[in-house]
């Protein structure tokens, strides 16, 4: 698994984790076969669980009601 980098990400009652963004990728149907192709970016956890990035790009919930942002969209 290749991480991309290690941010910060922040949430409201000021506790901070560090966390990596690795691609998430999709399998595409192809004239050659299957391949795999980069669709976007996952959040990886420091204790290895995986979350999905909310729709907005800077913000995911590592548990229930716990919900931690980026300094900066991911693109």
């Amino acid at each position: 698994m290749l991480k991309v980098n290690d941010l910060i990400a922040k949430s409201k009652n000021g506790t901070e984790i560090i966390v990596s963004l690795i691609p998430l990728h999709k399998m595409q149907n192809t004239r050659q076969g299957l391949k795999q192709i980069e669709v976007g970016k996952r959040v990886l956890l420091e204790s290895g669980i995986e979350v999905d990035l909310n729709l907005d790009g800077r913000t995911f919930y590592t548990s229930l009601n716990q919900l931690f942002k980026l300094n900066h969209k991911v693109a």
